[in-house]
């Protein structure tokens, strides 16, 4: 059976919504924080309006995150901390949301960049993010057999450099892949409800994955699919 890729030009809040229930394997994504479109809050005026604002975000995605997931599906959340003024701004508030604490919280996976790009003197550099592991079970796949050295280890040490940077939160292709080499088997299908430039579904094209892709932005929108598309003629791994 050939694969399926549907890619959305749209909001996800909206756009997730005529997704079957209980259809999807994995979810690996990550979100916008620096704005909420419409919002008009910005990193550097951020306060409880914003938060509130955010936060009702959030509840509403993760409500149907937990309708659209298998039982024994994974979603792999990649948010980061910010930094304004050499202060410290962590996602840590939002497992306190209902809708999280609905989900089991199996680790936190912390992706280590291979260097610094925090030049402040005055606190340790910001050189990590975040991925969050959750699930609605325990009933999860995690191949310890996939090849990687000591592969369920939550530091996963992946350069944070992108030659042909094509969105300014891309992702390097390295992380999608050790999520799906452990986490993934034949004909899964994979959610990435902020698809940005495409990059989760140009690692699923190259592992035979099905995959569903939703991007507000229009611009990005046709940088993913030309991507994707490229990724075709190359085949797979």
């Amino acid at each position: 059976m050939g694969m399926s890729f549907d890619l959305i030009n749209g909001d996800c809040l909206n756009e997730m919504k005529k997704i079957n229930s209980n259809s999807v394997d994995l979810i690996i994504t990550s979100p916008p924080y620096e704005d909420i479109n419409g919002s008009g809050y910005k990193a550097q005026n951020k306060d409880i309006i914003f938060f509130k604002l955010y936060s009702e975000f959030m509840e509403k995605l993760f409500i149907e995150y937990f309708r659209i997931l298998k039982d024994s599906g994974q979603i792999f959340f990649n948010i980061k901390s910010k930094t304004h003024k050499k202060t410290l701004s962590t996602p840590h508030w939002f497992e306190f949301l209902d809708c999280f604490k609905q989900f089991k919280l199996k680790s936190y996976i912390i992706w280590k960049y291979s260097g610094s790009f925090d030049s402040s003197d005055k606190r340790f550099h910001l050189d990590y993010e975040i991925i969050y592991h959750l699930s609605k079970t325990d009933d999860i796949f995690l191949n310890t057999n996939c090849g990687l050295h000591d592969c369920l280890s939550s530091v996963w040490n992946i350069p944070h450099y992108i030659k042909n940077r094509l969105h300014p939160t891309q992702m390097p292709e390295k992380v999608v892949e050790r999520i799906l080499m452990i986490a993934s088997k034949p004909n899964y299908t994979v959610l990435d409800s902020f698809m940005g430039s495409g990059t989760t579904g140009v690692v699923c094209k190259r592992f035979d994955l099905d995959f569903i892709g939703i991007e507000l932005e229009k611009d990005y929108f046709k940088i993913a699919q030309a991507r994707i598309k490229e990724q075709s003629k190359q085949g797979k791994i």
